[in-house]
């Protein structure tokens, strides 16, 4: 049986990763009320540096370290440092379900980056489904709202950051080892986060450096579980349930902040859902077509 043979397995990690992620996001948000975020940066890669490192001996150990690109590694290492301040900042600054809400944007921001910076094509409907998806992240912003929008948008940047990111790992894929493409860019952060700690340094308390090493731990699991998923199912089967991330992030919210979205972010947030699942659908009927390697003109041409 081939690892894509089991989607239900599949499924159960896609959604065990993406709550480790969210509760990872939960526990930033939660310290970044009393630590500076360059220090909670350090500190989660630090802690999740080990357990990453576990995970990286299981997928091949040593060997599959050996790179041909490690300029490319040193670009992936700026992206992650430029995601986490970004992201890590706005969940300072806003409900946690509107920065998880917002940062849907992301495979759409994927698709349309993949166009100049990997020469893939996009079809007309795959083009419409992306416009939806950005009026779905402007209703999110909320044009004239104020400090609401600025972290709004530093969260919109990340997402541009983690597209960056993702297309990366599709162009580097042939030559590098997922170990690689895995642990470079983390040991790039825990070697940042010692240079910076000793300028923004708040003594952390036993309970807080629990919490810390739990964020670690969540992140490098949410990693595993997010590369098991889409090796045990296909890509179309376990991407849609990466939106199971706003339920997570209303649960968490309202637990620890009684935070719930509004209707406005539930409606910008389901937009952006509904194109991003087009997207996939579309992507798949393209592999599908690929596969098949029909001659013949066909309606689905259009993407």
């Amino acid at each position: 049986m081939q690892a894509s043979d089991r989607p239900l397995q599949g499924i159960v990690m896609m959604v065990t990763g993406i709550g480790a992620f969210a509760t990872m996001d939960a526990l930033i948000k939660w310290l970044t009320g009393d630590y500076p975020v360059a220090q909670v940066v350090a500190l989660r890669s630090w802690f999740g540096l080990p357990l990453l490192a576990l995970i990286v001996h299981f997928e091949g150990g040593i060997r599959a370290l050996a790179t041909r690109r490690p300029l490319a590694h040193f670009g992936r290492y700026a992206l992650v440092l430029g995601l986490s301040f970004s992201f890590f900042w706005a969940l300072s600054q806003m409900k946690l379900v509107d920065a998880v809400a917002i940062s849907f944007a992301a495979p759409i921001l994927i698709t349309t980056l993949s166009v100049p910076l990997l020469g893939e094509s996009v079809g007309l409907r795959r083009w419409v489904a992306i416009c939806i998806g950005f009026v779905g992240v402007l209703i999110m912003l909320r044009p004239g709202v104020g400090v609401f929008q600025w972290a709004a948008l530093v969260v919109l940047g990340s997402a541009v950051f983690y597209s960056l990111l993702m297309i990366t790992t599709r162009a580097l894929k042939s030559t590098e080892s997922t170990a690689s493409l895995i642990l470079y860019p983390q040991l790039g952060m825990s070697l940042t986060g010692i240079l910076i700690a000793p300028f923004l340094w708040t003594s952390p308390t036993l309970v807080d450096l629990g919490l810390f090493a739990l964020a670690g731990g969540l992140g490098s699991v949410g990693i595993f579980c997010l590369t098991q998923a889409f090796r045990l199912a296909p890509a179309a089967v376990a991407s849609p349930f990466e939106y199971t991330a706003l339920i997570w992030a209303t649960l968490l919210g309202f637990m620890l902040w009684g935070e719930l979205p509004d209707a406005v972010t539930l409606v910008g947030a389901l937009i952006i859902a509904a194109s991003g699942l087009y997207i996939v659908y579309r992507e798949t009927v393209k592999v599908g077509r690929a596969r098949s390697n029909r001659p013949g003109i066909n309606l689905d041409d259009m993407g």
